[in-house]
């Protein structure tokens, strides 16, 4: 019994050694690791700190011995609040009491160091409840760079503001069609006098409709930097309904990493009525001015390079001098081969657009598959071989005359497109996105009934009231045969191979004035080539007496020509005769001709018959 006894406690007393040893391990670790944690935390960057809820210090690290210069004693000695700009020390309590009930806060707020320079530093804290009592740990921050950038920032937006402010120009800051800003020159220019009640307004408000899509297009163009500057001259309206006209430009920024466009505008408006006024009275003398010379036209047989004295072609002369003192669209209706591109370019020569293009266009002889892109042009890599941007007719007829030839072949698709260009609305190249505006005067030419096929769904109605608003009628030869001995003499000057001209036999000249010209002049300048090439006068259809054939009085007084040149002019008379005998429609003098429309084409530009 009393060796178990002894036994018995020998071994309690081994365990509670053990436990012992044991505790002491854990009290090793946790000194170590309190240690460990001890000296990270005074090694963190910032102004680390520990305070209770009575404001004790109790922990200050390196960092902030560093930046301040105060060591733990310092702020134990002083108070954690010595170190405060007086200012600020409300604040910066009313804070720490806020953290301690809430559970965190923040404040920005100046410490003084030990050697006087000031600290400007961000401060958060967090508090903590261990064993009943509140803690509140904290970092504080340098942010001296951050505030001397903002005091940069402050000082350069000041200096702008100013700037532009009493900038003389408008100046505005747009995002989209949104106004950011906007000076006192551009506020007082659209009748407002505090510039901040433009602010968030959308510029499309005060644009006059007429530009409304210039507008748009000029601000996306710039937003999107396919123009890294756009000018611009237009019609605006201010907030007092009254139109003004303003010039400017509109350049591509990076506002908060978006892009925007940056205007400065200028009003133009006296100096802009002071044109237009000038304008008119130039018309208004133009006008006179035809009126003089078509009082006295009568005794004219040449305007341009038209020839005629025939009452018929007086009343055409008279509508070409009153459509060229306009910009309204003219369409020339005639007959094949009566001269309705020459109508056409004497209208654009009388005209004010007389010094821009004339871009004639054979609407028949354009592919259907590239009437599109032929229009309105396209941007590389559209299609297979488009290896370089292209312009379009429209791009080569702005400021000009786009002549639209046999009109009545464009397809119901691309007269939907022409219609919206043409009214101001733009176009796109194919394989582009940027609206373009054309500036440019359409006249067509036909020798169709549009009026016929526009009823028949054949050509849009709206389109057709869109070109047919000056209409000259062009009368066929038959129907002006007081003209043919002018028009032959004309030809045999131009065409006589030698310098005297040659005369015309009586019996010739008769058969010309008799025979009914199914061809036109077109037709009769064809039959005075070749009687000064072969001698003798052959004409297409037949004359009253069947005969098809005149001589004429010696070849000898024509010359000897050569192989090719007899040749060209034989397979001239076999494409007049295909095409007057089907009645001059190019698609099936083609199929008759066993040749393609293109190389029709081709020829008919050789011949000089286009």
């Amino acid at each position: 019994m009393a060796s178990w006894s002894i036994k018995r406690t020998s071994e309690d007393e081994i365990k509670s050694a053990d436990r012992l040893q044991n505790i002491d391990e854990e009290q090793i670790d946790f000194q170590q690791r309190n240690t460990f944690f001890e000296m990270l935390i005074k090694s963190l960057p910032g102004i680390f700190y520990v305070i209770d809820d009575k404001f004790n210090l109790l922990m200050w690290n390196k960092n902030a011995e560093r930046v301040t210069g105060y060591t733990y004693e310092d702020i134990e000695q002083r108070g954690i609040f010595d170190v405060f700009d007086s200012s600020e020390l409300p604040m910066v309590k009313e804070v720490i009491d806020h953290a301690f009930r809430e559970g965190e806060g923040s404040v920005e707020a100046v410490i003084h160091a030990k050697d006087g320079h000031e600290i400007p530093c961000l401060f958060t804290g967090v508090s903590a409840e261990i064993d009943d009592t509140l803690y509140l740990l904290g970092i504080g921050l340098d942010i001296s760079k951050r505030k001397e950038a903002e005091a940069g920032l402050r000082e350069s937006e000041t200096l702008y503001r100013i700037f532009a402010q009493w900038m003389t120009e408008g100046v505005a800051l747009l995002h989209g069609s949104r106004i950011l800003f906007a000076n006192k020159a551009f506020a007082a220019m659209l009748g407002h006098v505090d510039p901040n009640g433009l602010l968030d307004r959308e510029i499309m408000d005060f644009i006059h409709s007429d530009f409304e899509i210039y507008f748009h297009d000029l601000i996306t163009s710039v937003e999107e930097g396919q123009s890294s500057e756009r000018y611009f001259q237009a019609r605006w309206v201010n907030s007092r309904k009254e139109e003004i006209w303003v010039e400017g430009r509109g350049i591509f920024i990076r506002w908060k990493t978006s892009p925007a466009v940056l205007m400065t505008v200028r009003d133009i408006t006296e100096a802009k009525l002071k044109e237009i006024t000038m304008q008119e009275e130039a018309a208004y003398l133009r006008r006179e001015n035809i009126t003089l010379r078509t009082s006295i036209i009568k005794d004219r047989y040449r305007l341009g390079n038209i020839i005629g004295k025939s009452p018929a072609m007086q009343e055409v002369y008279e509508l070409i001098l009153n459509s060229s003192a306009t910009n309204a669209s003219v369409i020339v209706y005639g007959e094949s081969g009566t001269g309705k591109e020459l109508v056409a370019q004497a209208i654009h020569e009388m005209s004010t657009r007389a010094a821009k293009p004339f871009i004639p266009v054979n609407c028949a002889a354009i592919p259907e598959t590239l009437i599109e892109s032929e229009f309105f042009g396209y941007k590389k890599g559209a299609f297979t071989g488009a290896v370089c941007d292209k312009p379009g007719y429209l791009d080569m007829a702005d400021g000009g005359t786009l002549f639209l030839d046999e009109v009545g072949e464009v397809a119901l698709t691309i007269q939907a497109k022409l219609l919206r260009a043409i009214e101001g609305r733009g176009y796109s190249p194919v394989g582009g996105s940027a609206v373009r505006i054309a500036d440019l005067r359409i006249i067509a030419a036909t020798n169709k009934n549009l009026l016929d096929l526009s009823k028949r769904g054949l050509f849009r109605e709206d389109f057709f009231y869109r070109i047919h608003i000056i209409p000259i009628m062009l009368p066929p030869l038959r129907k002006r045969k007081e003209d043919i001995p002018l028009l032959v003499e004309r030809f045999l000057r131009i065409y006589s191979p030698v310098k005297r001209i040659p005369s015309l036999p009586g019996h010739l000249m008769e058969a010309l004035i008799n025979y009914d010209w199914p061809g036109n002049v077109r037709e009769l300048q064809n039959v005075i080539q070749r009687y000064l090439s072969v001698g003798r006068m052959d004409f297409l259809a037949p004359l009253q007496d069947d005969a098809r054939t005149l001589s004429g009085p010696s070849e000898k007084c024509i010359g000897s020509f050569n192989l090719q040149e007899h040749t060209g002019n034989l397979e001239k008379t076999i494409i007049m005769d295909a095409l007057n005998k089907h009645h001059w429609n190019k698609s099936r003098a083609a199929d008759a001709l066993k040749i393609s429309r293109k190389t029709l084409f081709r020829k008919l530009k050789r011949f000089g018959l286009i």
